[in-house]
């Protein structure tokens, strides 16, 4: 069976279109295409460790989708106290929100960033055994649990990459897609290319106009990423995301 695939839509746009006001706090809804009515849930973009983010209990779906956060001055400024104090703040951000995403049946799925606290697959990892499966075994335990949890777990494979990586991207793709692809709650597929204004950053670009080796993803995503595990595509060229996966 293939993976169920969802459209990552701009939400002020859906709303927009159905009348309705535009969601708080809310840049993206992933909606099946099997079912768009059904969201699995909505992307909150900005910094959560900026003191200021909030999670709505109304935001659609049941998954909170967000990045994993920084302590620099911008959203996507890498800083040395990420890896120093990140990781404390990071867990008292979970702390705060873990009762309020319990009571309202909402479930964080935080998205690595290569210049945020979770930045790569060990930092991530670390996370995911200690909110994900506290207590368990993670050489036994290498699947999220089914069932309602207040945390989870998703890749952007292009998300975790710098430029100085790319000589080697289809070496770093097979170690993400192997560590990260069993353990995810969804895999969302965005393409980035080198910025033209700044050769030391990516900025993101549809699939297959950046940097992520389509054959070799392709053939990772279906080695270990579980047939259950939806992705999440942009919905803005869906046609030519779908098309990038096989899937026209």
């Amino acid at each position: 069976m293939p993976h169920r695939i969802a459209a990552l839509h701009d939400a002020r746009t859906l709303a927009r279109l159905a009348g309705a006001p535009a969601p708080h706090a809310c840049d993206l809804v992933a909606a099946p295409l099997d079912a768009p009515g059904a969201p699995l849930g909505a992307f909150v973009g900005g910094n959560p460790l900026d003191g200021h983010w909030a999670v709505d209990a109304e935001l659609p779906g049941a998954w909170v989708m967000a990045w994993s956060g920084t302590l620099g001055g911008s959203p996507f400024e890498g800083t040395p106290a990420n890896w120093m104090r990140g990781p404390k703040a990071l867990d008292a951000l979970c702390d705060a929100l873990a009762p309020q995403l319990s009571r309202h049946g909402k479930r964080l799925v935080l998205v690595p960033h290569a210049r945020h606290v979770l930045s790569d697959a060990r930092s991530a990892l670390t996370w995911w055994c200690e909110r994900v499966i506290p207590g368990e075994d993670p050489n036994v335990v290498r699947r999220s649990p089914a069932g309602p949890r207040p945390f989870g777990l998703a890749l952007d494979p292009a998300a975790l990459l710098e430029p100085s990586m790319l000589e080697d991207v289809e070496d770093h793709m097979h170690s993400l897609l192997a560590s990260f692809g069993p353990r995810i709650d969804v895999l969302v597929l965005r393409d980035a290319r080198v910025d033209p204004e700044d050769p030391e950053s990516l900025v993101p670009c549809a699939l297959g106009e950046g940097v992520l080796p389509r054959d070799r993803v392709r053939a990772l995503v279906a080695e270990h990423v579980p047939e259950d595990t939806p992705i999440a595509v942009p919905g803005a060229g869906l046609d030519r995301a779908l098309s990038w996966l096989g899937r026209a």
